[in-house]
């Protein structure tokens, strides 16, 4: 939820601040990138400090950095506030959203509530938008922050509740995820997880420039707010079908290895991405970009952790997907800032998605790559990467 309203806060901030788009684009690339990206330090502090202080602190600094923003008086501020300090302390409910449902269920079936917390991320999606809209013509962006502030106040009382009605979590589990220095060099000895790494590098940085910069860039090209807020809420929509067929269609993809699926899934992303530039007169074809969009981002987020998995042998990988994650989020950071200076140098955002569907072409080349390597080197048997088990959406580390 918070990352789809800084896409539409990010316009108001950068006009009150007169900023540029680069410096505005912190707020939002800071906070998604630390809350994705700080899931190694986090599961070190929750060992160290324990579940349920951590929900109870993480909640509670992060719903005062919201409030508090409300009052910054530059962007520097607005960005510390937001990006450092509420992406940091958001780090907790989000690793322990995945942590609670391994204390819920049994194993068996565990991985399978997993997939509905992706699906949440979907619906915040739709409704986000409209929310954002509402608040900021009724409070103006600062009112939003205080709003949202309250909003996230849900997750106090959510961890209280936890805390009663949940099992204690298993400390032998637990012990066995401690980090290992040998385990983190040792995956990237696998060619599939080289890949993937820079895959999840590329994909960070310029994977979620619609969601970022799509509202400024059709402001400036004569939209509406309304009409920016409908194609954000598409995006959701399409996100969480993509979601959800990411299980339906679990039995097709796990023919062959996902991470060869992705050659031609990063193809028609990059498509999409090149969409908004080149038919940005059209708008029926923009609804069409952010359905594809959508689509493709949910399906990607969904098999995140099955791919890792197929890729790596079981003992490395808790490792390998919070490598990933790590990944993801640490160049999210850098990306939005990227992004922005490209737009701040040409003067306009249309480079900004070109060099995104660039950067999504060098994915699924890096697909096409492994898979004829993988192919040259395995003529006689199955890969080492083969590992064609079924497995659900979300595989639980």
């Amino acid at each position: 939820m918070p990352s789809s309203l800084l896409g539409i806060i990010y316009v108001e901030i950068m006009r009150e601040f007169q900023s540029s788009a680069s410096e505005a684009a912190l707020m939002q690339s800071l906070f998604r990138g630390i809350s994705f990206g700080g899931g190694a330090f986090g599961g070190v502090v929750i060992r160290w400090a324990g579940e349920f202080p951590c929900m109870m602190v993480g909640s509670i600094v992060g719903c005062l950095c919201f409030g508090a923003a409300a009052f910054a008086e530059n962007l520097i501020t607005v960005v510390l506030l937001i990006g450092v300090g509420a992406g940091s302390a958001f780090v907790f409910p989000l690793l322990l959203s995945f942590t609670n449902i391994g204390h819920a269920f049994p194993a068996s079936t565990a991985s399978k509530f997993m997939s509905f917390i992706t699906m949440g991320g979907g619906l915040a999606m739709i409704v986000t938008p409209y929310i954002t809209n509402l608040l900021i013509g009724h409070f103006g962006w600062r009112g939003a922050f205080l709003m949202f502030s309250g909003f996230f106040f849900h997750l106090v009382p959510l961890g209280v509740a936890v805390k009663l009605n949940f099992p204690p979590a298993d400390e032998k589990r637990d012990e066995s995820k401690k980090f290992q220095c040998s385990d983190q060099t040792a995956v990237f000895k696998y060619g599939g997880f080289v890949v993937i790494s820079m895959q999840m590098v590329l994909y960070g940085m310029f994977g979620y420039v619609e969601p970022w910069f799509l509202p400024d860039y059709l402001l400036s090209k004569g939209y509406t707010k309304d009409d920016a807020a409908l194609l954000l809420t598409l995006i959701g929509v399409a996100s969480l079908v993509g979601r959800v067929l990411a299980g339906l269609l679990d039995p097709f993809f796990r023919r062959t290895k996902i991470i060869y699926h992705w050659s031609y899934m990063f193809g028609v992303v990059a498509l999409g991405h090149a969409a908004f530039p080149f038919f940005v007169s059209v708008y029926p074809a923009l609804v069409v970009a952010s359905v594809v969009f959508g689509l493709q981002f949910g399906l990607f987020i969904s098999q995140m952790s099955p791919i890792t998995y197929q890729t790596l042998p079981w003992n490395l990988y808790p490792t390998g997907i919070a490598t990933v994650f790590t990944l993801y989020g640490g160049f999210a950071v850098v990306g939005g800032y990227i992004c922005g200076y490209i737009c701040d140098v040409t003067g306009k955002y249309d480079y900004v998605f070109y060099v995104s569907s660039l950067a999504s072409m060098v994915c699924g080349f890096g697909s096409i790559l492994l898979y004829a390597v993988d192919k040259a080197r395995h003529k006689d048997g199955d890969s080492p990467l083969d590992k064609t088990i079924e497995i659900s959406v979300i595989t639980k580390p």
